[in-house]
């Protein structure tokens, strides 16, 4: 389907060649929970999409993005899958192969890629949201002063968006969701050997060692970027988490449950250290270029109020990790 604008809309999920969303049970082997949980991020994706283009509301975009990030996790999970679509004779040259081969890491490059495109128009709906409501109480000649130092942002925000829009409209795009729902369905996986419920708890191992080694470096006082790489490693290990919770067994599934609520509230600490720190930088870096000496003091008076946030968050980081130590451990 196309849009008024010549922009292809969201297939639906039978377009890409999903069935009926899937179930799991008790009984549901590990390799179908995974599966089950492809079909349902694939949706989530999809739902998004049309709003992750239109940009009228930022949480689509993000919602948009978390689905990304759980797919990625899942397939990290399971690498050996594979999928397959057969190609109709219409829709393939001579020469090519009927059949289309997909397997988890090609589909982890692809989402990668979507990632990066989705990533500056992200960054800049949180860092005009954070300052619109910064300056909200403004009187009327500094809230004047602020859009003025806000305009650049919204230009940067317009051609990130113009981006996205492309790659949401390629056959590239159209191809990923196609692989995708084929690794759901289990197309071209013949008789391989289902994953185990200790395969996804194991898998918890390897992100929860980086994060450890990551918190035990970062020191007193340790510079914003560390800080930022504790962030994706956290996030790494929270999906990991919610991968793995779907075909546990019942004792660890209580532990990762609680497990994915600490990871959540270290998340919280360290977005908003994050936020804070790309906030201020931009604005500073936005108000040195400015020649009116309101718009410079408004710009000051932001950057002071940002840094005050990112020292809160690094006071309250210390017992956010050891929270999330203690609740790996078990599981571990």
């Amino acid at each position: 389907m196309t849009s008024a604008r010549g922009q292809r809309s969201a297939p639906a999920p039978a377009e890409v060649g999903l069935g009926k969303p899937q179930d799991v049970s008790a009984s549901t082997t590990a390799t179908e929970q995974a599966r089950a949980r492809i079909d349902q991020q694939l949706r989530a994706l999809l739902s998004h999409q049309d709003g992750a283009r239109e940009g009228k509301d930022p949480e689509e975009l993000h919602q948009f993005r978390v689905a990304i990030r759980r797919l990625r996790s899942v397939l990290k999970a399971m690498p050996s899958l594979t999928g397959e679509v057969r190609l109709t004779t219409a829709t393939r040259p001579a020469e090519q192969s009927p059949v289309d081969r997909y397997t988890a890491a090609d589909l982890r490059d692809e989402l990668r890629w979507l990632a990066d495109l989705s990533s500056p128009v992200r960054d800049l709906d949180v860092l005009l949201l954070r300052l619109r409501a910064e300056t909200a109480g403004f009187d009327e000649d500094e809230l004047a002063a602020a859009e003025q130092l806000m305009s650049a942002l919204v230009r940067e925000r317009g051609t990130h968006r113009m981006a996205l829009g492309r790659a949401l409209s390629s056959a590239r795009y159209q191809a990923m969701l196609t692989g995708l729902a084929a690794l759901a369905n289990g197309d071209g996986d013949g008789e391989q050997a289902p994953l185990t419920a200790t395969t996804f708890v194991s898998s918890l191992r390897r992100p929860y060692q980086a994060l450890r080694k990551a918190i035990d470096e970062l020191g007193d006082d340790p510079a914003d970027d560390r800080v930022h790489e504790l962030r994706i490693k956290g996030k790494r290990l929270r999906y990991t988490a919610e991968t793995a919770l779907p075909a546990a067994k019942k004792s660890d599934a209580k532990q990762l449950t609680k497990l994915i609520k600490a990871t959540q509230r270290l998340q919280d600490v360290l977005g908003e250290h994050q936020d804070a720190v790309v906030a201020a930088q931009r604005v500073r870096e936005l108000g040195a270029a400015q020649e009116d000496p309101l718009v410079a003091v408004i710009a000051g008076r932001l950057v002071e109020r940002e840094m005050a946030r990112r020292a809160q968050a690094r006071a309250e980081l210390p017992a956010r990790c050891r929270k999330v130590l203690k609740q790996s451990k078990p599981l571990v």
